[in-house]
C-alpha cells in the first residue's frame, strides 16, 4: 500500500498520550472506532499504534500499524460490544500469531486470515506490524458467513492465485477511498469485495479436506487462546485445556515446557497480569480487590494476596494505593 493511504481518516494515534498510557488508550479508543478489545504488551513504555479507517457502503476498511502486542477478544470484551462481523486481516508487514476456537496459524507479509468478532480470539505480534483489515458484516455475506466462520484464524497464503489478486484489489480500494477516486457509497465496489472474499474462502473450504496435522506452534496458540478465554474460571486446569485442544494432558505439558514454563505457571501469570491491570485502571476504582481477583479466577483473598506480593513485591492494596 502506498503513500496515499495516509489520507485515510486517522482514527487513533497513541502519540497524543504519554508512553505508559498508550496501550490502555489504544484499548479504550478501539471501542469507539473498531470494537472492544484487550491489549497487552511486554514493553508498555515503548508501545505505539495508529489506526486509519474509512468505509465503502457497508464494509469498513482499517489500516493498523503497531509495535509488538497481544490483542484479545475475550468474553468480557465481546459482551461490551459485538459488531457481529467477520474481520479479514491482510498482513502488510511483520509477523502475527492468530488463534480462535480450535484453530491457530502464523501470518507473514501478504497472507490473510479472518476472525469472528462474536468468539474469543487472540492475535499476538512479537514484532512491529502493519495490516489492512476489512470489517464484513455477517449479514452481507449471507450463508457464506457460517462456512467462513469455521475457518477463522487459518492462514491463506498471499503468494499467488486469487488471494494475491484479492489482496491487491482490497489495497487498491483503500487507496481509492484515500484519494477520493472511490466514493464511500459505491455499492458496486462493496459487492466486488464480497465476491472476492467469498471466492477466496470457497477455495479454502475445498483445500481443508482432508485437514492437515496441526503444528506445535498452532497447538500452543490454541491452548493459550483457550486459557485467555477461560481465565475467570477458578476450576480451569490442564486436563480441561487438553480436552479443548484434543490432545493429551501429557503432551500439553510438553508444549509449555518448550517455552520454559509449566501450564499452571502460565495460567497464574496471566491471571495476575489481568488483576494488576484492573487494579491500576481508574475505571475499576469502585470495585473491591477481591471482586477483581475473583473475576480472573482467584477468589481466595489470602491466596491471591500471597501470589500478588510474590509477583510484584507489594500487596494488592499497596499497589492500588501507589497508583
Amino acid at each position: 500500500m502506498g503513500r496515499e493511504e495516509a489520507a485515510l481518516t486517522l482514527l487513533i494515534d497513541t502519540a497524543v498520550v504519554p508512553a505508559p498510557q498508550r496501550a490502555e488508550f489504544w484499548s479504550h479508543a478501539s471501542c469507539d472506532h473498531y470494537h472492544p478489545l484487550q491489549i497487552r504488551t511486554d514493553a508498555t513504555d515503548q508501545f505505539s499504534a495508529r489506526m486509519w479507517g474509512d468505509e465503502v457502503a457497508s464494509i469498513g476498511l482499517f489500516r493498523i500499524a503497531t509495535t509488538p502486542n497481544t490483542m484479545s477478544r475475550t468474553p468480557r470484551t465481546i459482551a461490551a460490544g459485538d459488531p457481529e462481523c467477520l474481520h479479514l486481516k491482510i498482513l502488510l508487514r511483520g509477523r502475527i500469531h492468530a488463534a480462535q476456537e480450535h484453530r491457530a496459524d502464523v501470518l507473514t507479509p501478504g497472507d490473510m486470515t479472518i476472525y469472528d468478532t462474536s468468539q474469543p480470539a487472540v492475535f499476538r505480534a512479537d514484532e512491529a506490524f502493519e495490516a489492512l483489515v476489512l470489517r464484513l458484516p455477517k449479514t452481507v455475506l449471507g450463508g457464506h458467513a457460517t462456512k467462513m466462520a469455521a475457518l477463522t484464524a487459518l492462514r491463506i497464503p498471499g503468494s499467488g492465485g486469487l488471494p494475491r489478486l484479492a489482496a491487491q484489489f482490497f489495497c487498491g480500494v483503500a487507496a481509492g477511498l484515500a484519494d477520493g477516486s472511490i466514493a464511500r457509497h459505491d455499492a458496486n465496489v462493496a459487492e466486488r469485495i464480497i465476491d472476492l472474499v467469498r471466492g477466496v474462502y470457497a477455495d479454502r473450504l475445498e483445500s481443508e479436506r482432508p485437514r492437515r496435522l496441526r503444528s506445535t506452534t498452532e497447538l500452543l496458540l490454541h491452548a493459550k487462546a483457550f486459557i485467555a478465554a477461560n481465565l475467570g474460571d477458578p476450576r480451569l486446569d490442564p486436563e480441561q485445556i487438553a480436552r479443548a485442544c484434543s490432545i493429551s494432558t501429557r503432551y500439553l505439558h510438553r508444549l509449555f515446557e518448550l517455552e520454559g514454563q509449566s501450564v499452571c505457571d502460565w495460567i497464574r501469570t496471566e491471571r495476575l497480569n489481568r488483576c494488576r491491570h484492573d487494579l491500576f485502571d481508574p475505571a475499576f476504582a469502585d470495585q473491591t480487590i477481591i471482586s477483581i481477583a475473583s473475576r480472573w479466577g482467584l477468589p481466595n483473598p489470602p491466596h491471591f494476596s500471597r501470589l500478588f506480593r510474590t509477583a510484584y513485591g507489594r500487596s494488592p492494596r499497596e499497589f492500588r494505593a501507589g497508583h
